[in-house]
């Protein structure tokens, strides 16, 4: 299918698909999960949400995306991004296709994390970033059909809301054990708040490596202009002492900090 709306006026015809390298690192990882079984990928690279700040395992939020219970599960992901994925880059271009993906996936396992962060369960898949993909279709093209479950055809947009309402069920009715259904829901909330908010997308849009870069680099500079404020400040204090008291008067602070001062550093 191909769709165009006001979020972009042309497909994107250099993109260089992100798509395909999600699926093919999917389908690594998944394969490197079984040929070393014995390996505890789910604790490590997983989202165990009681994990994520009582052992600091921060990178679990984004690592937990490429890992998957079975095979098909990883095929029904892969199937839905494929599907989903390709036509929303296409229309949108790589970098803002990443950044999507990336803020519904990562939203999802914050989500799984604060419903049930006692939680020692690991929480694998991509399934939160692709509810994401699914909402994102589903406000661009809300009158495509597709077939839900293979079986049912139905408009885009009754589609997520019964799937929406699945989820929503399956959280209420499983207690603790949820989280999988609570991370969906939380990938397509994110979802839809991004395709409405023209603040959160521009935030998305200029979040990059090279803009984190410059974001460091700009607090750097920040730090050592004010730290040279302050020793400027201290030296003058410093200098108005010698003039009243004499310099015999200076402590050995004082006196590291003039040196300091006439090193140049």
């Amino acid at each position: 299918m191909r769709f165009y709306n006001s979020y972009n006026s042309y497909p994107n015809a250099y993109a260089f698909n992100a798509v395909r390298i999600l699926i093919a690192i999917n389908i690594v990882v998944f394969i490197l999960c079984n040929f070393l079984p014995c390996f505890p990928w789910f604790f490590i690279f997983g989202l165990v949400p009681s994990f994520l700040f009582t052992k600091w395992m921060l990178w679990q939020p984004v690592t937990y995306l490429f890992l998957h219970g079975g095979l098909w599960h990883l095929v029904i992901n892969m199937l839905m991004l494929w599907m989903f994925g390709m036509p929303l880059e296409e229309m949108w271009g790589s970098r803002r296709f990443l950044a999507y993906y990336f803020f519904t996936g990562i939203g999802a396992g914050i989500f799984s994390v604060l419903f049930a962060y006692n939680s020692q369960i690991p929480v694998v898949g991509a399934s939160g970033a692709i509810f994401g993909l699914l909402v994102a279709f589903s406000v661009i093209s809300p009158e495509s059909i597709i077939l839900l479950f293979f079986i049912f055809p139905m408009k885009m947009k009754h589609a997520v809301v019964v799937l929406g309402g699945i989820n929503l069920l399956g959280a209420l009715s499983s207690g603790g054990s949820g989280i999988a259904y609570t991370a969906h829901l939380g990938g397509g909330l994110l979802g839809y708040l991004y395709l409405k908010n023209e603040q959160l997308r521009f935030w998305l849009a200029r979040f990059n490596i090279s803009g984190m870069r410059n974001f460091f680099k700009e607090q750097r500079l920040k730090k050592e202009r004010r730290t040279a404020q302050e020793l400027d400040i201290e030296i003058d204090r410093i200098l108005d002492k010698i003039s009243l008291q004499g310099i015999g008067s200076l402590t050995r602070q004082e006196k590291k900090t003039l040196r300091r001062k006439g090193s140049g550093s």
